[in-house]
């Protein structure tokens, strides 16, 4: 057996002070919630998506700018109905944050099934894989379902409530089977999981601006800057892609985390191309169910063709 990474996040006494105790009280919510029925979960979750929509006009423009880019011939209706769809899926991700984070291994089983596991299975001997997901209402839900059957390596952003950081960070290793880094301690940590046997979660699709890492590939019609920090890492490491998502069935409240088989001929030695085909993957994954990628985020404020920045209002 692998012996765990260490945690970096450890628990402070300060995190006891009265300025914390809103923090506690979410913590506390969220599993309070985490024990009613399953369709009480899904309304509640829909009944938050819809206030954050009507109360936040920010991300609510974002959403609304994002699904016009992307999705050009729709309707407008159908896009405004999209946007509504987007935010209430947003809602159930939060409230089932209590089942992702403090439910055990059997409560997740029971709501959450694996589609394509075979694929990992196929990382035997000196095979090695990185699954490559998206930013979605669900992506948490995604990297702690693969942890039912294989070891992880991947590394995730500093939240500043360092309450909340330390709790996510513990939230997300509690089954002793990833080693999780800090997005500051760089990838030669990821790099060293992956050569143990380690698979990697990564999710390379945010927007970094232009850099050296970075090129511009096709998404949904749209320039995208994409970062080539996946080609890099299957260049050194020599391990295959693997696309894969989770999406949330709002009818059953029941999850479907999906592996696909893994890119041929990837890295290609081009980075651009490489970008492209992850775009591309990405686009089929989405598409299934659209309204669950994270719309909210400013996916095109860097403009290969120089334009302004499509967000300003």
């Amino acid at each position: 057996m692998r012996k765990h990474h260490p945690s970096t996040e450890p628990f402070r006494l300060q995190f006891l002070h009265w300025k914390y105790w809103g923090t506690w009280s979410l913590f506390a919510l969220l599993w309070a919630v985490m024990w009613l029925p399953r369709k009480w979960i899904m309304k509640l979750g829909a009944l938050v998506g819809d206030q954050i929509r009507m109360r936040n006009a920010k991300r609510r423009h974002i959403a609304e700018v994002n699904i016009r880019l992307c999705f050009p011939d729709l309707p407008a209706a159908q896009r405004a109905q999209m946007v509504i769809d987007h935010f209430r899926c947003y809602g159930c991700g939060l409230v089932d944050m209590g089942l992702i984070m403090m439910g055990t291994r059997t409560r997740i089983a029971k709501y959450c099934e694996i589609r394509g596991f075979e694929h990992i299975e196929a990382l035997s001997g000196s095979r090695k894989g990185i699954v490559i997901t998206y930013h979605t209402t669900t992506q948490d839900m995604c990297g702690i379902s693969l942890l039912s059957g294989v070891d992880l390596v991947s590394m995730m952003k500093r939240d500043k409530n360092p309450l909340l950081n330390w709790f996510i960070y513990r939230s997300r290793t509690r089954y002793k089977r990833i080693n999780m880094l800090m997005r500051e301690q760089g990838l030669r940590g990821i790099i060293a999981g992956i050569n143990q046997g380690r698979v990697c979660y990564f999710l390379p699709d945010e927007d970094f601006g232009v850099g050296r890492h970075t090129v511009f590939a096709p998404f949904f019609g749209q320039q995208r800057a994409t970062l080539n920090t996946v080609s890099r890492i299957a260049k050194i490491s020599g391990a295959v892609i693997l696309p894969g998502i989770c999406r949330l069935n709002r009818q059953t409240g029941r999850y479907c985390t999906t592996v696909l088989p893994a890119l041929d001929n990837f890295p290609s030695g081009d980075y651009a191309q490489d970008a492209a085909r992850m775009n591309q993957a990405m686009e089929k994954l989405i598409l299934e169910m659209p309204e669950q990628y994270l719309w909210t985020f400013r996916w095109f404020r860097t403009r290969a063709d120089g334009k302004p920045d499509p967000y300003e209002w």
